[in-house]
Formats: structure tokens, C-alpha cells, sequence
């Protein structure tokens, strides 16, 4: 583990409020509940035309070092990274998001990144970019077992080709997540995705705003111009947002993002929602 990666796990951990301590399941679910809350899901950079970062040092500068958030490539690069600085045995995976699509849709690209987790308590899955819908502890990679969080229930299954689903139940039945296989994935990889959702012309990450951050109390959720607060009990606040500084303001305000770096953002808003 390179000294860079070292420093920004102890400047990571200090952002979160997070003691280093013996790398257990505990710990794991403490990290992982922490950096939802504090560190935000935001498609800004794909949105402004701008290309995220994919390194272990451009994911530590903007995201820990520069109060903004990122895409999964982001936060689980950096989630991964700082899980190997403090003990844990990591490997990188690629998924394909099956969220709002159907058994017998055809398969996706392979564009979401997480981590697996060995620990001597079993194996976990880790995931800190998955936006509105994220799990924010660990989960046990065991299929069938459902695992409650504060927002939702989730559990593996597998599939025929014997890649495991993650399924998610909210207020509702039980939907798709992504599906994964277990082959540890290489840096390419995920510098290929990147670059994909950041250029191809139907991305949903260039043509929409979408930003997510959950505690254990909340989930706020903004998709364009709707800003959206759900209570871990079940109340939900919509705002609609009228203008690009109102927006701007939403990010600042209840996502935490610092969107004074954000180069051409209002105008940008601009020309998508307020023509």
C-alpha cells in the first residue's frame, strides 16, 4: 500500500468520524454507515462535461480533500483503497445494474463497482455508490439471507449462471439491484466504464442531475429539480426546486456538496430544466 494511500485513509477516516481499530465486520459497518452519511453520491463532473476521476489519488483529492461527492467508480475506489489501508483482505468487482428492469430484460454493461470483503467473520460485500437506493452497512454474501438497514431490506440470490443478485425491498416486493460475479475486476475496467457513462450519448449521467446522501435518520435524494427527503420512519418531504440557484443551494444545503469548483453548473442547469 503505497504512503499516499495511507495518508488519505487516515484523512478519510477523520472525515468520517471513524476510530481505526481491528478490521472486523463491525468496524466495516461503521465505515460504511459513516461515509454514506457524510460523503455524497453526485453525477456532477458526467453532467458539466468534465471527466471523473479514477485513480486512487484523483478519488482521495475530490472526494475526501474537496468536499464533493462522485459516482461508484469514485466512492468505491476510495472505499476499496481505504479498506486495504487498515487490514481487510479486498477485491474489486464490476457489476451490471438491474434497477427498473425486468428478469427477461437483456443483459446491461458492466458499469457499477464494488467491493468484496474476506474477513474471518465471513464474506461481505461493500458498497458506497449505488445513489437512492444504497445499502449502508456490509452485506454477508450468503443467498437467501435477508438483511434489514434503516431505509430498506436486502438479500442475494443467485441467478442460472450462478452470478448473485442484489435484491433491495423498500415499501414495496422485491427488485434487482445488479448482478455480479465474483472475478476480481482490473483498474481498465473501471477506467473503461468511467469513460463510457461519462461520453456515451443516451448516459443518463450526462443528460440528468441526480445526488443522494442517507444517514441513518434520512435519505435525501435530488433527481433534476426534485428534491426528495425520506425518514427512515416512512415520512416523505418533495420540494420542487425553481430555479438553478435553488438547486445549487439543495446541493450545498442538504447534500453537502461544495459546488463552488463546479464549473458552467447553473448554466448548465439552465439549459436542461430551465430553458
Amino acid at each position: 500500500m503505497t504512503s499516499t494511500v495511507t495518508t488519505s485513509a487516515a484523512a478519510y477516516l477523520d472525515l468520517l468520524g471513524v476510530d481505526r481499530a481491528t478490521p472486523d465486520r463491525a468496524l466495516l459497518d461503521r465505515v460504511v454507515t459513516a461515509h454514506n452519511a457524510t460523503i455524497p453520491f453526485e453525477n456532477l463532473d458526467p453532467f458539466t462535461g468534465v471527466e471523473p476521476p479514477t485513480t486512487s489519488d484523483g478519488v482521495a483529492a475530490k472526494l475526501v480533500h474537496g468536499r464533493r461527492g462522485g459516482w461508484c467508480f469514485e466512492h468505491n475506489r476510495l472505499l476499496y483503497d481505504v479498506l486495504g489501508a487498515v487490514g481487510y483482505q479486498v477485491t474489486p468487482l464490476v457489476g451490471r445494474v438491474r434497477l427498473g428492469l425486468a428478469p427477461a430484460d437483456p443483459p446491461t454493461s458492466r458499469t457499477h463497482r464494488l467491493t468484496l470483503v474476506d474477513t474471518t467473520e465471513g464474506r461481505f460485500t461493500v458498497d458506497a455508490g449505488f445513489g437512492s437506493t444504497v445499502p449502508t452497512i456490509s452485506l454477508r454474501l450468503v443467498a437467501g439471507l435477508e438483511q434489514p438497514t434503516p431505509q430498506a431490506t436486502y438479500r442475494y440470490a443467485r441467478d442460472d449462471h450462478g452470478a448473485w443478485v442484489l435484491q433491495r425491498r423498500g415499501s414495496g416486493d422485491w427488485a434487482d439491484q445488479y448482478v455480479v460475479d465474483l472475478v476480481p475486476a482490473p483498474d481498465v475496467d473501471f477506467a473503461m466504464g468511467s469513460w463510457y457513462l461519462t461520453h456515451h450519448p443516451a448516459s443518463h449521467f450526462r443528460t440528468g442531475l441526480v445526488a443522494a446522501r442517507t444517514t441513518p435518520e434520512h435519505r435525501t435524494t435530488l433527481d433534476g429539480t426534485r428534491l426528495t427527503v425520506r425518514t427512515a420512519d416512512g415520512d416523505v418531504a418533495r420540494h420542487d426546486l425553481t430555479s438553478p440557484a435553488r438547486v445549487r443551494d439543495a446541493l450545498e444545503e442538504h447534500l453537502g456538496v461544495d459546488t463552488g469548483a463546479v464549473a458552467g453548473l447553473e448554466d448548465r442547469l439552465r439549459e436542461v430544466y430551465f430553458p
